[in-house]
């Protein structure tokens, strides 16, 4: 079947493709931070380019005078809100994990709690273009600083979490 001229006279359109869309294909963007305490519960997941944000919000004032070692907040306490994020969202979220060095951390653990010390764990799961990292940070006083990258990635991660609408 002959092409037809008009289709040959059509400029070729460059279409350069978004960060997001160049990750490697069949490997999945995924972000997952979360941070649990006595009274706090925060967890903030990236997956198939929805942003789920859940949270303890203690609206009846039982936790503070908890002085147990174990949350104050049940699971059912716990709110979810989901949002699927915009295209230019998915791809300021994939800069900033390769933009930050956060995949480069040499080291897995931060803070430098002693074995036993009381501390609060964050943590940081990261999965892009096919490279997986897991990355915790013991917080207590007296805990050494949050790497730059570590804090950079869980800025933007709760700021996307922040303007979800509630």
């Amino acid at each position: 079947m002959p092409i037809s001229p008009t289709k040959l006279d059509k400029p070729n359109a460059l279409k350069i493709p978004n960060i997001a869309q160049q990750s490697l294909p069949g490997s999945e963007f995924s972000l997952r931070f979360l941070a649990t305490g006595e009274s706090f519960y925060t967890e903030i997941k990236l997956t198939h380019g929805i942003l789920n944000y859940t949270y303890f919000e203690d609206t009846t004032g039982r936790c503070e005078k908890w002085i147990k070692n174990s949350p104050c907040w049940e699971k059912n306490d716990l709110k979810t809100i989901s949002m699927a994020l915009p295209n230019a969202d998915l791809d300021n979220l994939y800069s900033i994990v390769k933009k930050s060095g956060v995949l480069a951390l040499k080291h897995e653990t931060f803070g430098g709690a002693k074995t036993g010390q009381r501390h609060y764990t964050q943590r940081l799961d990261i999965s892009i273009d096919g490279q997986q990292k897991q990355l915790l940070y013991q917080s207590f006083p007296g805990a050494s600083k949050k790497p730059e990258a570590f804090a950079m990635l869980e800025t933007a991660l709760l700021e996307y979490a922040r303007d979800l609408p509630h």
